[in-house]
C-alpha cells in the first residue's frame, strides 16, 4: 500500500468508471481493484476511468476481492436494487468508507439494512447524489441556513427530458430538495405521468436503464420544518434540472449552469435582483465531479468533516420515491412518513 493512502476498489464496472476516474486522481487514494460479474463491461470501465488495464486487480466475485485486497474504501456501483448486500458485506469485512451509487436502495427495508450495518461497524457511507459537492449548491444552502432569504418555505424543482425517470435520475432531484429543505420528510402526495397510472406500489425499474419501466411523477412533499417541495419529473419536457428556492424574504433560482438571487426589503415583499452567493463552481465533466466526493469521504472516515450526502438523507430520498408509488396506487392519497415496514 502506498504510504498513508487509502486502498479503494469499485464493485460494478458497468457504471463505475467515474468512480475509478476519481480514485485514480484523488491523492488520498491508491486505486487497487475493480469487480464485475460480467467481464464484457471491463473495457468500457477502463476507457471511462482513463486508466490502463493491468494497473489494478480484477475480480468477478466481490467477496473474494474483499477478502484479498485489505480495502479501506469501496464504491458500490451495482444496479440500483443490488446495493444492500455488497455494502453490508464490505463494512462487515472492515471497509471503513462506502461510496454508493444512487439511489441508496430501492426498498425501505434495504435502506434500513444498510444503515444498521454502517452503525454496527462504525463505517461511513456517501450516496452519489453528485450535486451535494458542487460549490454553487453548497453556497446556496449556506446562504439559506444563515437566513439570507428569511425562512425557506417552498422548493419548486423540475427535471425534464426523456430520461426524467423517478428512481434513475429523479433521485438527484429529490435529493436536492432534501439537501435544501434540511429536515425529515413527513408526508407525500403524488401523481404519475400518463401511461404510468397503473404502475403499482413497488418499483420495477429492472436496473434503471429503460424509461418505460421507471415513471415520471409530480410529487408534493412536506418536511418537518414546514418547508414544502413540489417535485416534477416530466419526460415530455425539455432537458433541464432546476430548483426555485423561495423564502419569506427572497429567492434563489439554481441550475447546473448558473444561479440567480432576489431579496425583499420586507417579509413577503417585492423581490429585487441581487448578486448570488459566492461559490460559483458548477457541474464538471464525467468523473471529475466525483473527485471532491471521494476526497470528502476520506476526511469523513477520519471524523474530520461532515458528510455532504449521508446515508440517512439517502433513506429519506428513497422513502419519498417509494411513497410516491404508494400515493399514485391509492389515487394520489397522502402517504405519511416514515413508511411502515414489513
Amino acid at each position: 500500500m502506498a504510504e498513508g493512502k487509502l486502498r479503494a476498489a469499485v464493485i460494478g464496472a458497468g457504471v463505475g468508471g467515474g468512480h475509478g476516474y476519481a480514485y485514480a486522481r484523488a491523492p488520498e487514494y491508491e486505486f487497487a481493484a475493480v469487480c464485475d460479474i460480467n467481464p464484457e463491461v471491463l473495457p468500457r470501465f477502463y476507457e471511462r476511468a482513463e486508466i490502463e488495464r493491468g494497473s489494478i486487480a480484477e475480480y468477478a466475485d466481490y467477496r473474494a476481492m474483499l477478502a484479498q485486497e485489505r480495502l479501506d474504501v469501496v464504491s458500490v456501483a451495482t444496479p440500483d436494487y443490488l446495493h444492500a448486500d455488497p455494502v453490508c458485506d464490505a463494512v462487515a469485512a472492515g471497509v471503513r468508507g462506502i461510496f454508493c451509487e444512487k439511489p441508496l436502495a430501492t426498498t425501505a427495508e434495504d435502506a434500513d439494512r444498510i444503515i444498521d450495518a454502517l452503525t454496527r461497524h462504525n463505517a461511513v457511507l456517501s450516496v452519489d447524489h453528485t450535486r451535494s459537492w458542487l460549490p454553487s449548491y453548497q453556497a446556496v444552502r449556506t446562504a439559506i441556513r444563515s437566513g439570507e432569504i428569511g425562512s425557506l418555505t417552498r422548493i419548486v424543482a423540475h427535471l425534464g427530458g426523456r430520461r426524467a425517470m423517478l428512481f434513475r435520475n429523479g433521485t438527484h432531484l429529490v435529493d436536492a430538495v432534501c439537501f435544501f429543505a434540511d429536515a425529515e420528510p413527513v408526508w407525500v402526495i403524488a401523481a404519475h405521468e400518463r401511461g404510468f397510472e397503473d404502475y403499482g406500489p413497488v418499483y420495477d425499474g429492472r436496473g434503471g436503464r429503460d424509461p418505460q419501466f421507471d415513471p415520471g411523477s409530480t410529487i408534493i412533499v412536506e418536511f418537518a420544518n414546514g418547508v414544502r417541495g413540489l417535485i416534477n419529473c416530466a419526460k415530455r419536457t425539455p432537458q433541464m434540472f432546476e430548483l426555485d428556492l423561495q423564502g419569506t424574504d427572497g429567492r434563489f433560482y439554481l441550475t447546473d449552469q448558473h444561479c440567480m438571487a432576489w431579496k425583499t426589503d420586507t417579509s413577503e415583499g417585492t423581490p429585487e435582483a441581487v448578486s448570488p452567493p459566492p461559490g460559483r463552481g458548477y457541474a464538471s465533466p464525467f468523473g471529475a465531479n466525483l473527485i471532491p466526493a471521494v476526497q470528502e469521504l476520506a476526511q469523513a472516515i477520519q471524523g474530520d468533516t461532515l458528510n455532504s450526502s449521508p446515508a440517512e438523507r439517502g433513506r429519506h430520498v428513497l422513502e419519498i420515491m417509494v411513497a410516491a408509488l404508494w400515493s399514485q396506487a391509492k389515487g394520489s392519497a397522502k402517504v405519511e412518513l416514515p413508511l411502515p415496514r414489513g
